[in-house]
């Protein structure tokens, strides 16, 4: 307890609070702008972290990772275009609900929901963080596997106009993330002589071509994306305080799918993206009103944007008392420690209690302020969607093109950018899934390495999915989640035959 008032009272000096207030609006700024995010930005900032000393350079550093993970709704919400790869998610609800004139309420609602994922992730890093760092260690190949099995599933079943259109989405999306070089053999695979495509297919022009572009196409002939009587709710201020309010009548789904969140950021190599549609597929499953999913439903947005922001803290607990990344962006974590001489492990808590109660600590007011921050000017980037096509399509027209180019530097991105927008499209006209086809791709790189090392551990012996503990538990997960949707429409179903005999 001592360590944890210690890590406030850190805080509390005026470097460290300018510190965190920069890091705030750069995140901001980064999470708003599509292709950029918190990664490209804080791999700059390494170059100038050696000459810092190294607890305010992680507090800058955890500023601009919070707030970049909370302003990447902003664009997804607006535009369709995720500012993150992890907010791809809050497109489901959030774009359905800007198109019905609710973008302020839509924006509003993410803003809390985010907040409040901050402050539960935060809080559960402070009181679990020692412990949950060693029991992540438990999550085997044959564990990393079904857990991603399980995260597409949940998508696939919930997220498309039918169960197996969604399988065949996720599955589609599975082969393209099979491109590029094999995990074992070290063979390419179909990258059609494209050196480019060798290390597999990059996952922002992907991104943007699937959503940001393809949305371009869906825009053609439209005067606006929200029609004049709409317009007046967009830039209503009330209207944001209507979404912000609207989080908290989900509560339970908000404390769950940021416990949700949190633990699927322990896990190292999973993220943010598995915790927000993972979150999502399980409230849709145990909603009232599963039925107005994908069509502007608040709660799928609490779903996704709480989990979103709770993976922060936790992604960085394994990266401080294992000194393994939790994500991308906690390897440059680690790489700060280890640039001034410190090493991050199980010992790193007793070692530097207050430093790392001042992490999180920095989570939870973050959460905050970025939450102010951005209320304070949702009204104005609501009216972004009143803006002419004419005038607003160009303009999404450059940030993808900007964003697709600017991830790698090459010119090849732009066409594969484009080439997943024709794709898009045409899987959107015929009611495929572009969220399942989203996660098959991004835990392909989870579903085929760990499937092969978990039969090289066990001597190509299948039953390893069988017999652990927690793969059974997640083989049950699948089994409700692939089954659940069926047995609530048949007992819908019947409900109203009962209704009607009456």
């Amino acid at each position: 307890m001592s360590d944890l008032f210690a890590g406030l009272q850190s805080l509390m000096d005026w470097h460290i609070l300018l510190y965190i207030l920069i890091g705030s609006v750069v995140g901001l700024f980064v999470g708003a702008v599509p292709g950029l995010n918190d990664t490209n930005i804080l791999t700059l900032f390494l170059s100038f972290a050696i000459f810092m000393d190294p607890f305010p350079a992680i507090i800058l550093m955890t500023a601009v990772f919070v707030a970049c993970q909370t302003a990447g709704a902003i664009p997804a919400i607006l535009i369709n275009i995720p500012g993150t790869p992890s907010t791809a998610a809050s497109t489901l609800e959030g774009y359905e609900l800007t198109k019905r004139g609710k973008a302020g309420q839509a924006l509003g609602c993410s803003f809390a929901s985010s907040m409040s994922g901050s402050i539960v992730g935060g809080v559960m890093a402070l009181l679990f963080a020692p412990l949950l760092g060693k029991y992540a260690l438990s999550f085997g190949p044959p564990e990393m596997f079904m857990l991603a099995l399980f995260g597409m599933t949940a998508v696939a079943s919930l997220t498309g106009s039918s169960i197996t259109k969604g399988l065949l989405s996720a599955f589609l999306g599975l082969l393209v993330g099979t491109i590029g070089t094999d995990f074992f053999v070290g063979v390419t695979r179909s990258t059609f002589g494209v050196l480019e495509l060798q290390g597999g297919i990059p996952q922002v022009p992907l991104l943007l071509g699937l959503f940001g572009v393809s949305e371009l196409y869906s825009l053609i002939g439209k005067k606006s994306i929200v029609s004049a009587e709409q317009r007046v709710s967009q830039t209503d201020a009330a209207s944001q305080w209507e979404g912000f309010k609207a989080t908290f009548k989900y509560k339970s789904t908000m404390l769950l799918s940021s416990i949700i969140g949190f633990i699927i950021g322990v896990i190292p190599g999973t993220g943010a993206t598995i915790a927000s549609f993972t979150s999502y597929g399980i409230a849709r499953s145990k909603s009232k009103d599963a039925a107005s999913f994908g069509k502007g439903n608040y709660e799928g947005l609490v779903a996704t944007d709480a989990a979103n922001n709770s993976s922060v803290p936790g992604s960085i607990v394994p990266a401080l008392t294992l000194g393994i990344p939790g994500s991308g962006t906690t390897v440059l974590f680690i790489s700060v420690f280890m640039m001034h001489g410190l090493t991050p492990g199980p010992s790193f808590f007793s070692n530097y209690g207050v430093e790392a109660n001042a992490i999180f600590l920095t989570v939870i007011l973050v959460g905050i302020l970025a939450t102010v921050a951005g209320m304070l000017a949702s009204r104005q980037m609501a009216k972004i969607v009143s803006l002419p096509i004419s005038v607003l399509g160009p303009v999404i027209a450059a940030f993808c093109l900007l964003g697709a180019y600017i991830c790698r530097g090459k010119v090849n991105d732009i066409f594969i950018m484009l080439a997943f927008s024709i794709l898009a499209f045409f899987l959107k006209k015929f009611s495929y899934s572009l969220p399942a086809f989203l996660l098959g791709d991004i835990l392909g790189s989870l579903i085929e390495p760990n499937f092969f090392r978990s039969l090289a551990i066990s001597n190509n012996n299948y039953f390893v999915f069988f017999t652990r503990p927690i793969c059974i538990v997640l083989w049950g997960l699948i089994v409700l989640t692939l089954l659940g949707p069926t047995m609530m429409s048949r007992r819908n179903r019947r409900k109203a035959q009962r209704h009607s005999a009456k």
